[in-house]
């Protein structure tokens, strides 16, 4: 008891971070997660397109056409 009366008091333990009765924290997580993954996808699918282009590609219009040689 005498330890008690003398120590400081101690702090209360924080809840983890899932501990959450409505799951409101849970949905968060799960919403960023799901955001970030797309937008990753969404990065990869432009470099790929990028990096698969094709430099001897027909031209899309005549104005592109202007100024180059046929390919033979």
């Amino acid at each position: 008891m005498s330890n008690e009366l003398l120590s400081p008091p101690r702090p209360q333990p924080t809840p983890s971070l899932f501990d959450d009765p409505h799951g409101h924290r849970r949905r968060l997580v799960t919403a960023v997660g799901a955001v970030v993954c797309l937008l990753c996808l969404c990065i990869l699918a432009v470099a790929g397109s990028v990096l698969y282009a094709d430099p001897r590609a027909p031209a899309m219009s005549p104005v592109e056409a202007v100024g180059t040689t046929p390919v033979r």
